[in-house]
């Protein structure tokens, strides 16, 4: 049975985030699944589109993920919890990958957590602005310091999967925003 377009891009993803993207290469993810490479060309025109549509889906799918475990009454506490939930994750990804520093494309990384945490952030600050939870002013500029500090934080992780950044971050998300 031929594979589906999401199962193309998972494993795409799957490669390009053990390899690195320039050494993963349309055969490698068709060897990988046994179709042949018309099969991933019939679904996308290019390896570009292909990365595109499969770090589009990692962060849909990341998206839900985090925002089901999101439980906190406020959207503080929400940001709070989705800061814990990506550091969290990144802790347990290195800690299982220890060589993935060193073939990780960081741009993937910043890419999805532009699609994930950039958007899900405005949101929260956009909903906790109107319920008078606190008031910030611009709140892509916002969320944008708090998905920088937390690439930081998850590269702090990186280089220690001991170190524990939480702390110092939720207390400048927390002067951020005034609260």
């Amino acid at each position: 049975m031929p594979a589906t377009k999401d199962e193309i891009a998972d494993r795409f993803m799957e490669l390009a985030v053990r390899y690195g993207y320039r050494r993963t290469a349309v055969e490698d993810v068709a060897r990988e699944l046994r179709i042949s490479k018309k099969t991933v060309y019939e679904h996308f025109a290019s390896k570009a589109d292909l990365r595109r549509y499969a770090i589009e889906l990692s962060a849909r799918r990341q998206r839900a993920r985090v925002e089901s475990l999101l439980t906190a009454p406020t959207a503080l506490g929400r940001i709070q919890q989705a800061i814990e939930v990506a550091l969290s994750d990144a802790r347990a990804f290195y800690e299982s990958q220890p060589d993935a520093h060193t073939v990780e494309p960081p741009e993937l990384t910043a890419q999805v957590n532009d699609l994930v945490f950039l958007p899900m952030v405005r949101d929260l600050l956009i909903e906790g602005g109107a319920a008078g939870e606190f008031d910030v002013p611009d709140p892509d500029m916002t969320a944008a310091f708090f998905v920088a500090m937390g690439t930081e934080a998850v590269r702090m992780v990186r280089d220690d999967p001991a170190c524990r950044p939480e702390p110092l971050l939720l207390e400048s998300v927390r002067r951020l925003v005034g609260a």
